[in-house]
């Protein structure tokens, strides 16, 4: 496997390489699943340095991750019971044990939609002191004048509360003077406006290196459409699954169908089994590339929730006759995905799906309604 490939992505890459050693063939082991340290280590690595994201900030005031552990099942491993997972051990303060185990079965079910997969079943407690984070640093009030602009444009806004957290976030954006990327209608409110009139900041050659697009690229649309939207997407995120299903048709009907928009598709896998989703999609050819991504998208809950993902993954597509021969021991198959990793990295990508459209983050717009309202401004 391509080892030094994936130390030069660093961050997300370096958190996948653990799970696609395992079925590369080229790691020292049998093919399977991964195993060792780095594999065992990654997901809790992970759990501490987003815990705050995960579980919000007042949990994570009472909370840290302290390990994962074999959950029950597995350890108990009576016959014909199957092992259930894994149990993820919280350090808790001693007052807020209560709490926190009352709240548990919340915790798993956010930990595991983190994921994008069954990462735990329980959550274990161990009481003990531990050094709780910072709280948020504290912006300054936008200037009047700033306050005043942002209010006009939430005023459209019906929802008080949206619009009053529009505000605020509109306000921490001014304050901090730099560019958030802002999530669906956050996005479309505060975020397009103020680049509407402050214009696109200058791109890095490398940025636009990664905004061009190359033969490589899988783009639905014709050659001639004057604009183009990059999406960055991992196929084990509910949001991707739901853009898919729900904003893409329509999408397609009437701006890509029709001459206008040109989609592409890039690999932004957030875990190891998202990674070997994507190896599925690329080995699955050019020519069939969609319509394995329709696939996988559609069933997302049925191989997530599944005891062996990987392995129902590529049944479901055998079946379809999509992919043959052994994908996940092919390094070929992933240059595409790394390269795509590389890009969104390139670009700032954090979360998907996260959408490029003419050169500019705007987030998940969340619907084609907000998405021709981003091409009324800075469409071609």
């Amino acid at each position: 496997m391509r080892e030094n490939g994936f130390r030069a992505i660093g961050g997300l890459a370096q958190r996948l390489a653990s799970g696609i050693a395992g079925k590369s063939g080229k790691s020292g082991g049998k093919s399977g699943k991964a195993s060792g340290p780095a594999a065992r280590g990654a997901p809790l690595a992970r759990l501490k340095a987003e815990w705050a994201a995960i579980v919000g900030a007042d949990l994570a005031r009472l909370s840290q991750p302290e390990a994962i552990l074999a959950g029950r099942g597995a350890r108990n491993g009576a016959a014909g019971i199957q092992a259930t997972g894994k149990a993820l051990r919280l350090r808790v303060a001693g007052a807020a044990a209560l709490e926190i185990q009352h709240r548990a079965p919340q915790l798993v079910e956010r930990v595991n939609a983190y994921f994008g997969h069954r990462l735990i079943d329980e959550i274990r407690l161990m009481q003990g002191g531990f050094v709780a984070p910072p709280p948020p640093r504290k912006l300054p009030a936008p200037d009047p004048e700033q306050a005043a602009r942002i209010a006009r444009r939430v005023a459209e806004v019906k929802d008080p509360d949206l619009k009053a957290a529009l505000a605020r976030l509109g306000g921490s954006i001014a304050a901090s003077r730099r560019g958030v990327m802002l999530g669906a209608v956050g996005t479309f409110l505060v975020g397009r406006s103020a680049r509407a009139q402050s214009g696109r900041p200058q791109a890095t050659p490398e940025q636009d290196k990664a905004l061009s697009l190359s033969p490589a690229d899988h783009v639905l649309g014709k050659t001639e459409a004057p604009n183009v939207i990059i999406d960055y997407f991992s196929l084990t995120c509910p949001h991707c699954a739901n853009f898919h299903a729900a904003v893409l048709p329509n999408l397609r009907s009437e701006l890509i169908d029709t001459g206008k928009v040109r989609f592409v598709y890039r690999h932004f896998p957030s875990d190891s089994i998202a990674t070997h989703a994507s190896q599925l999609t690329e080995c699955a050819g050019a020519a069939k590339f969609f319509e394995t991504i329709d696939v996988l998208f559609k069933s997302q809950v049925d191989w997530l929730t599944s005891s062996d993902a990987e392995g129902e993954m590529l049944k479901l597509l055998r079946l379809r006759g999509l992919v043959a021969g052994d994908c996940y021991a092919n390094d070929r198959l992933l240059d595409k995905i790394v390269d795509d990793v590389q890009s969104g990295q390139t670009l700032g990508v954090h979360s998907t799906p996260t959408l490029f459209t003419n050169g500019q983050n705007v987030g998940n717009p969340g619907s084609v309604e907000n998405i021709t309202k981003i091409l009324g401004e800075i469409g071609r």
